[in-house]
């Protein structure tokens, strides 16, 4: 079992409220938490609830919300709605229920599934409850003292619109795509991967922000894509970060994700290789690729540089995708032409009733 977030509040926000508002007790998101036998985790409102309580530790998986996220119209939300302690990875929690069982040294009893509430329709979606009954995560006592820590940290993304677009002569994320915006589009397949945060990399004269981003704005002397991946880097919570930009519709959120997970494990920068170019704006990059950014700025190179000088130092990967995935994914959208051509692939697709470009 990985630990990819660990999760803990002062107080209930759901927990007994019924007929009543939730609560306001924000989760804190920590490194660490410390596990006290029979008692709880230090810091979290289930702490000395009561003796022998099953609840005192709360485990969920991140494949349960990513599965969610990916079901249409999930509004983008982070794991930590579900209000559990532990989000696991690669963990089949179900199995545990009745089970003593060890995670980084520390003992645990698995007790019960932590069966979603009715609150769960409020805090993600109408039809969550639903959902999520039979795989809504673990009750668990604690029966050894220890620590546990996130060994294998969630990954955030950023959406990059701010470009000008003067050869195409209008906003990209505006253009209209199948039933709504290219930008929309864009946003929806990095939602879909189950990153959070979510960020748009923006002029600050764009008004659109879609639901669920932060405005990530650029400043009026910035220097180009480099520039804002650096900034984004530095500020993240978490030290992989999917990025896309919004004139490559092509890529899928199963593609992305794909990438994000092996930078995940692996602890370096995956940016897919594709007709002998690499393609950084469709990639998971890792905060371990800084050094190599600011360098980048401060002498003028090109993301291209970039990526052969961390290819050589063991710090980036270049996965080639399948022809039939590689072809869209260098496919952006630059002129006029370029739009004809994606208008008329939606329009057969969607005659081949396939949802596989939108």
């Amino acid at each position: 079992m990985r630990i990819a977030a660990l999760n803990v509040s002062p107080g209930h926000n759901y927990f007994g409220h019924h007929g009543r508002e939730p609560g306001a007790h924000a989760i804190e998101e920590v490194a660490t938490v410390e596990c006290l036998a029979g008692r709880g985790l230090r810091g979290d409102r289930f702490l000395d609830y009561k003796p022998n309580y099953g609840g005192q530790v709360t485990f969920f998986a991140e494949e349960v919300h990513r599965e969610l996220r990916r079901r249409p119209d999930t509004p983008p939300h982070p794991a930590h709605a579900y209000r559990r302690n532990v989000l696991t990875r690669g963990a089949d929690l179900g199995a545990l229920i009745g089970r003593e069982f060890t995670v980084q040294g520390v003992r645990f009893q698995g007790v019960a599934e932590c069966r979603p509430c009715a609150w769960m329709d409020r805090a993600v979606k109408p039809g969550t409850e639903a959902w999520l009954r039979g795989q809504g995560g673990l009750r668990a006592r604690v029966l050894s003292d220890g620590w546990l820590r996130v060994d294998c940290p969630t990954a955030a993304a950023l959406l990059l619109a701010g470009g000008r677009a003067r050869r195409l002569g209008r906003d990209k994320a505006t253009l209209p795509w199948g039933r709504s915006t290219l930008g929309e589009h864009q946003a929806g397949t990095l939602a879909r991967t189950g990153c959070w945060p979510l960020w748009l990399a923006c002029r600050a004269e764009q008004p659109w922000t879609p639901a669920g981003f932060r405005r990530f704005e650029d400043p009026p002397d910035q220097g180009g894509v480099i520039e804002v991946l650096t900034r984004a880097l530095s500020c993240s919570p978490v030290p992989v970060l999917a990025v896309l930009a919004v004139d490559l519709p092509g890529v899928t959120p199963t593609a992305l994700a794909a990438n994000v997970d092996r930078a995940r494990e692996r602890g370096l920068s995956v940016v897919p290789r594709v007709g002998g170019q690499n393609q950084p704006l469709a990639a998971a990059w890792h905060r371990s690729a800084l050094p190599a950014l600011h360098a980048a700025a401060a002498r003028g190179d090109s993301l291209q540089v970039v990526c052969r000088q961390l290819v050589e130092q063991g710090l980036l990967e270049e996965p080639e995708p399948p022809a039939h995935d590689a072809a869209r994914m260098i496919a952006n959208l630059n002129t006029p032409e370029d739009l004809v051509r994606w208008h008329s692939l939606l329009a057969e697709a969607s005659g081949a009733g396939s949802g596989g470009l939108v």
